[in-house]
């Protein structure tokens, strides 16, 4: 295991805990939310530029870190499908806003 892999789960263990322990309803939703938010929001207004645009980051951001913890797992088949999901979020970020 390199020492990037060994810092990255330290770092993210006490953040996974937390996630873990909320209700198993609250992570989808928040994050359809989210989801909503930056698929929803006007790029043509200022506010809602910046807002969809953030809320888009930070769902491909989360996708990744996601992925990164759990890419030894996957099979190839799996990380294929998941990498092209968070490059599909960063597109539909960069490309609308």
């Amino acid at each position: 295991m390199s020492d990037f892999r060994k810092r990255l789960e330290k770092a993210s263990a006490p953040y996974l805990a937390r996630i873990h322990a909320l209700p198993r309803w609250v992570l989808p939703v928040f994050m359809t939310i989210i989801l909503l938010i930056g698929l929803l929001a006007n790029p043509n207004e200022s506010p809602g530029l910046w807002i969809g645009f953030f809320a888009l980051l930070f769902i491909g951001l989360f996708l990744v870190w996601l992925l990164a913890l759990s890419w030894p797992l996957l099979t190839r088949s799996s990380k294929v499908l998941r990498v092209l999901v968070a490059g599909l979020i960063f597109y539909t970020a960069f490309s609308r806003f």
